[in-house]
């Protein structure tokens, strides 16, 4: 039996101005590799408008601290009117990209609880009773890795926060 519970719901950024997209991407990935994460892309798609580009990007990045737990960071990137662009800055030209982009970041813990004595629903009541009601500790296997996913999407999305910032102070 797998257990997998939603820690954080649609925290979301919204970002409109010049970026490079490759820079974005490596950021994404340098962060994951500081943090011991692995990735799985679920959708990467692109759709030419007359506006422009349409990127949309989905990807888990997780890793496993106990062997029966799963962390999981789901991200989901949409990049509407994606323009190449060149701005002049010092008397050079550099090409970068302009586009809106909103980001949604969702934190999920999954237990395989298979095996477990608590794999009956008749036992799965009588532990939560006693945890809840007689030793309030709560500690599950799946509270106690609550904290990790959600320290790693808020770290997520300050991250992505200062890269956008960043990159709207270097190229404006």
């Amino acid at each position: 039996m797998v257990e997998k519970k939603q820690v954080v719901d649609d925290l979301m950024y919204k970002y409109n101005g010049p970026f490079l997209i490759e820079d974005f991407y490596k950021e994404i990935e340098s962060w994951m590799n500081e943090n011991g994460l692995f990735r799985d892309q679920k959708n990467k798609s692109e759709k030419i408008t007359q506006k422009g580009k349409k990127i949309e990007w989905v990807v888990e990045m997780w890793k496993k601290p106990v062997n029966d737990v799963k962390q999981i960071v789901k991200m989901r990137v949409l990049m509407n009117n994606v323009k190449d662009i060149k701005l002049k800055r010092k008397n050079k030209t550099i090409k970068t990209n302009q586009a809106t982009v909103i980001i949604n970041i969702d934190g999920w813990i999954k237990t395989i609880l298979g095996y477990r004595w608590t794999s009956a629903p008749v036992y799965t009541f009588f532990r939560t009773l006693y945890d809840k009601y007689i030793w309030l500790i709560g500690s599950n296997v799946t509270e106690a890795n609550e904290g990790p996913v959600s320290d790693l999407c808020y770290d997520l999305h300050k991250r992505l926060k200062g890269f956008f910032e960043l990159s709207k102070m270097k190229l404006k």
